[in-house]
């Protein structure tokens, strides 16, 4: 006889409830068991949108603050159900700072769907609930993930655009571990309260730029090595690279702004980035810094051969192309967030104009992005000689 009938129906009966409890929760452990969100679905899909004027009265403060279309106080039209969780892999602080993340929503927020990335899912089995996005499932991130939850460095934001690399992007929460980092507003000891408003909202929103790239060869047709990207092209969030690699000869590339000649570059390379990736290669290079706000492409050469080539700032509503020349005598590599995507030969361009899928990224309430500030104490702005305590020997 079996032991649970043996024992009688009432326990009988326990047994097959909580059976049916622990299955309800693993019954979707997967992102592609979550109902398919139909097209009338998208269009009210949860999204972050600005508040209008009617809300001035309520938050006159946080209004007075932030009036631009790249820094705006927004609200949700739906409150959020799916949330996507991305996690720095192999860092412990990272993984314990998740378990308490988890322990939170799961307590607080019981009714969301929280999916990670299946790394992050291994790291934690004690939630069984947690969805799982393996990496052939990425393309479906776009229409099922209404928050992004971010814990790690900058990296781990790069990452995020990258999930979302063929459209558009949710909300992006990003937490400090304690780290440096430009695009990490909130220390990870903030949690709570962070979650709390983000969740239920209004927010600061600051929309950072992304620039949407794709390659043309010479009959001007688009190249199979970015044709599985979609019509938008590459999504890139912090810079273009093209670079000689590990050629030796210097790279030729004709630059073109709305279809006039700019210039031809003689040099290691050429980069185009965002405001955002102002502070990344770009600065490296010899590059401004721009305020994630400006609407605004960076070209700065990589060692060009001529000492006058400065960076140039163009119009983020321009168009501009990159040609490799046929006076190249190699290749270049051509590199989206640090990712090489592919090589392109003489008469081949990469074309690159603004996305219209910026990355919004939840902000402080009360002090905007702090750019001001992480200049000053991350890049150590314009500090003077007399502020350094290495002149102390003297």
């Amino acid at each position: 006889m079996h032991l649970t009938t043996s024992l009688g129906p009432a326990f009988s009966r326990l047994v097959l409830k909580r059976c049916a409890y622990r299955h309800a929760r693993r019954g979707i452990s997967s992102i592609r068991d979550l109902p398919l969100r139909t097209s009338a679905d998208l269009v009210h899909k949860p999204r972050l949108k600005p508040c209008g004027m009617e809300a001035a009265d309520a938050e006159s403060s946080l209004m007075a603050q932030r009036r631009s279309p790249s820094h705006q106080i927004s609200t949700w039209t739906t409150q959020p159900r799916n949330v996507l969780l991305v996690q720095k892999p192999n860092d412990d602080r990272t993984r314990v700072a998740m378990d308490r993340l988890l322990k939170y929503l799961t307590t607080h927020y019981p009714s969301l769907n929280l999916i990670t990335e299946a790394h992050t899912a291994n790291d934690h089995p004690a939630y069984p609930s947690l969805i799982v996005a393996q990496k052939e499932d990425e393309p479906l991130l776009e229409s099922q993930t209404d928050l992004v939850i971010t814990l790690g460095g900058d990296g781990t934001i790069l990452h995020t655009s990258h999930l979302f690399g063929a459209g558009e992007c949710p909300p992006v929460l990003s937490f400090s571990m304690g780290s440096l980092g430009f695009l990490l507003p909130f220390h990870i000891d903030a949690m709570e309260s962070a979650l709390n408003t983000a969740l239920k909202g209004p927010v600061s929103v600051l929309n950072r730029m992304r620039l949407a790239c794709t390659t043309v060869g010479v009959d001007g047709q688009r190249l199979a090595c970015d044709q599985s990207v979609g019509d938008a092209g590459w999504q890139v969030m912090n810079e273009v690279t093209l670079h000689r690699g590990r050629h030796p000869h210097l790279t030729v590339v004709d630059a073109y702004f709305d279809g006039d000649h700019l210039t031809e570059a003689v040099a290691d390379g050429l980069l185009l980035s965002t405001p955002t990736g102002s502070t990344a290669y770009s600065l490296s290079a010899g590059g401004p810094i721009s305020h994630p706000s400006t609407d605004t492409f960076l070209l700065t050469p990589i060692a060009p051969r001529s000492l006058s080539f400065r960076s140039v700032i163009l119009p983020g509503q321009g168009l501009v192309k990159l040609t490799i020349s046929p006076l190249a005598r190699s290749p270049a590599e051509l590199s989206i967030d640090g990712r090489e995507v592919c090589v392109l030969e003489a008469g081949e361009s990469v074309v690159v104009r603004k996305s219209p899928f910026p990355i919004p990224c939840i902000e402080r309430a009360d002090g905007g992005s702090g750019w001001v500030k992480d200049i000053n104490s991350l890049l150590q702005f314009n500090v003077g000689f007399r502020n350094k305590s290495l002149l102390a020997h003297t």
